[in-house]
């Protein structure tokens, strides 16, 4: 079977319209994380980071919870660190970790808590601090 020259027109136009200034849509849905804060009481300061993204830190009341979204890449290595602060208490732990986390949904809830946080979902898995 020969190739057509019109096809490579088409695919080199899509690679030009759509090159490195624009992005094309992802094939997946964007993953949502979750984290309620279940520390019994004290506010929990949050603090998560990915390798290109700092999402700030933000102060998380008794039995509320902060989220955010973002889209994984095709690779599976992404990987979004946090710290959590309360008290006079300073943890660390990957809350999404894509080799662990990418295959059990787009939306995942933590529940966090003074031993180490929770996800839930089916069953409920508990981690300890880094």
């Amino acid at each position: 079977m020969r190739n057509s020259p019109t096809l490579y027109v088409a695919f080199l136009s899509m690679v030009l319209l759509f090159g490195p200034s624009h992005e094309l849509p992802p094939f997946w849905p964007a993953t949502t994380v979750t984290m309620t804060n279940n520390l019994g009481g004290p506010l929990l300061t949050v603090h998560c980071k990915s390798k290109e993204n700092d999402l700030g830190v933000h102060m998380v009341a008794a039995n509320t919870d902060y989220h955010f979204t973002f889209q994984p890449n095709i690779w599976k290595s992404t990987l979004f660190f946090c710290s959590f602060q309360w008290s006079n208490q300073v943890k660390h732990f990957d809350i999404f970790d894509a080799p662990r986390d990418q295959d059990d949904g787009y939306k995942l809830n933590w529940t966090i808590k003074p031993d180490g946080p929770c996800k839930l979902g089916k069953k409920v898995k508990c981690f300890p601090w880094k």
